[in-house]
């Protein structure tokens, strides 16, 4: 009789562990859905733009996001003469998280990405890609940029709801920057004392090369 007891303690303890270890395992995994904000898009030196996202879980160790950027114009550090500047970005990407129970999340993700720019530049000039200068009164500038990045990141939480999502990673990616309709164009290379160094605004490019992704990101968690 006292076997048997002994048997039903244990057993009960056991399954008692077992339900106590599942409920642990639901209260720390992060089956959070995030808002994002980028903070650092609109500050880029030359097409800042607004930034949000959403951040969908999955289910188990898998999360779906989704970040969407508008703006338009040349930038603070650019000072140039421009007019109905417009940009739109799309960026998805699939998160998989490392490891389970932590309180700061850990994952790795793949991020999709395409950027399309389009402003009308003033009083200004660029390279042909046959390397040949030009000065415009006017010119309809456009980037298109896609590509991909491969992220590690983390999500730090500062309370219940609020916290950072921090990020870097590797890839690659392939602009294409194009001028149409100029107006009075003629061979010349235009003075910069505005700067030294060359901006996106500058030059008429198609290349692929690896590009390098490092950024933070506000949330809120739902």
């Amino acid at each position: 009789m006292r076997v048997y007891i002994l048997a039903f303690i244990i057993f009960s303890l056991s399954v008692q562990h077992v339900f106590s270890q599942d409920d642990y395992r639901n209260k720390s995994s992060d089956i959070n859905s995030y808002l994002t904000f980028s903070p650092l898009s609109l500050l880029d030196i030359y097409s800042p733009r607004l930034r949000v996202g959403y951040i969908q879980h999955l289910g188990g160790h898998w999360k779906l996001g989704l970040d969407l950027g508008a703006g338009g114009g040349t930038g603070l550090f650019s000072q140039r003469e421009s007019e109905d500047g417009s940009l739109f970005e799309v960026r998805p990407e699939i998160y998989y998280r490392l490891g389970k129970g932590s309180r700061t999340p850990k994952y790795i993700s793949a991020e999709f990405f395409y950027i399309d720019e389009s402003i009308t530049l003033l009083n200004d000039g660029y390279q042909r890609k046959d390397g040949v200068d030009f000065l415009y009164d006017k010119a309809d500038f456009n980037r298109q940029k896609y590509g991909m990045h491969l992220k590690f990141g983390l999500f730090l939480n500062l309370g219940s709801r609020l916290g950072f999502n921090f990020y870097g990673g590797l890839g690659f990616r392939f602009k294409d920057v194009t001028f149409g309709n100029l107006v009075n164009a003629r061979e010349g290379s235009a003075e910069r004392p505005r700067h030294g160094f060359r901006t996106i605004y500058e030059k008429e490019e198609s290349d692929f090369r690896p590009n390098p992704s490092l950024g933070v990101k506000f949330y809120y968690k739902l």
